[in-house]
């Protein structure tokens, strides 16, 4: 595997402090949702300001985690935007749902509320998962006002939008049902792999809470042989992965002030170009943890990095390029930015020096 010189994402990382923390947890408690694990909950918790955080070990078992909860089967209709990472849809498909993809705006990731909404008034589905991509919001007061006469669940997959705020006391991901999150290793903050799901249904916790320990309803979750009550899976996060977590959470502002710097010095630097256009967030309050761009005749570029020591990354693909449905009509948008956008190296472990000599090598493509 090429190791390059400047990688896609850098996250910011600090050796010396988890290998401090790893020789303390070697000797201390359990391994598996210890007391880092729920130290980590109560600090995501009140950041966030929810009822409740289920810590897990990724997104995607936030994801399924969630779906469980929310009693989706081979009966239930569910709406997804198409341009999503497959993991948000994953855990419908896999219980046998019908499943309805719906395109984005022209020129944007962001899915249509004006087919999504649409689709809901003829489906009348079970399940929507909302899904808010780069750090960027995607709420419809349409929408809102059409859940509450269809009375459909929805699911905020919120996995690149974290922490950002949306109200004065309200973040991203925690206005409906279940929401959930990564923690993964190319996120704003990470615990190497991990993830959580936030709610503020009592309810729907136990559930949750239950669904992570094998459908075991104990509390604290353990060893013992106790029966299951309801369907899950272990998806117990390890205390080891919490203490990174919160290592890494404890730097959220540094990261926050640097994903803003680097996003600004990118837009900057190329204003004017012919031939890199790098998008800038419309939405109000974002946080793009990822550069997004444009350039004329990718292939070419992606060797001009390649020789330059440069990773890119293919930024999200669409649901319907993959194999699990047989369908593309209406999906033109979503499949012109897939084939188009690319993620140029960001990430908050990038000193303000490197990203200025990536921008100088790439100043120098032409197409």
């Amino acid at each position: 595997m090429t190791k390059y010189k400047f990688p896609w994402f850098k996250p910011s990382a600090d050796k010396k402090i988890y290998i401090k923390e790893i020789k303390k947890l070697i000797n201390k408690d359990k391994m598996t949702m210890g007391s880092s694990c729920l130290k980590l909950e109560k600090k995501l918790k009140d950041l966030l300001k929810v009822k409740h955080v289920i810590l897990t070990t990724s997104g995607t078992s936030a994801l399924m985690m969630a779906t469980i909860a929310l009693n989706i089967n081979q009966k239930s209709k569910v709406i997804c935007t198409n341009m999503t990472w497959i993991a948000t849809i994953n855990p419908a498909k896999i219980m046998g749902s019908k499943i309805i993809l719906v395109d984005t705006e022209k020129g944007s990731h962001h899915v249509s509320f004006n087919l999504l909404n649409k689709k809901i008034k003829k489906y009348k589905p079970d399940l929507v998962y909302l899904v808010h991509l780069n750090g960027e919001p995607t709420y419809n007061s349409e929408f809102e006002i059409l859940k509450k006469k269809f009375k459909f669940s929805v699911i905020e997959d919120s996995a690149q939008c974290f922490p950002v705020k949306i109200k004065k006391n309200s973040f991203c991901g925690t206005l409906h049902e279940i929401g959930c999150f990564s923690l993964a290793i190319s996120k704003l903050v990470n615990m190497v792999y991990g993830g959580f799901c936030v709610t503020n249904s009592d309810k729907l916790a136990k559930k949750l809470i239950s669904i992570r320990n094998n459908g075991v309803n104990a509390s604290p979750e353990n060893a013992k042989m106790e029966l299951s009550s309801i369907n899950g899976l272990n998806f117990k996060p390890s205390n080891l992965h919490a203490s990174v977590g919160l290592t890494n959470l404890s730097n959220l502002k540094h990261n926050i002030s640097q994903v803003k710097l680097i996003n600004s010095l990118y837009l900057n630097s190329f204003r004017n170009n012919k031939f890199i256009k790098v998008l800038n967030s419309k939405k109000q309050n974002s946080l793009p943890i990822y550069i997004l761009a444009i350039v004329k005749k990718r292939k070419k570029f992606i060797k001009f990095c390649k020789y330059n020591n440069i990773e890119l990354h293919y930024n999200l693909r669409t649901l319907s390029e993959t194999n699990l449905f047989d369908y593309k009509k209406n999906l033109n948008n979503s499949l012109d930015i897939s084939k188009n956008v690319i993620r140029l190296p960001s990430g908050p472990g990038y000193k303000i020096n490197e990203v200025k000599k990536i921008i100088n090598i790439l100043k120098k493509y032409k197409s």
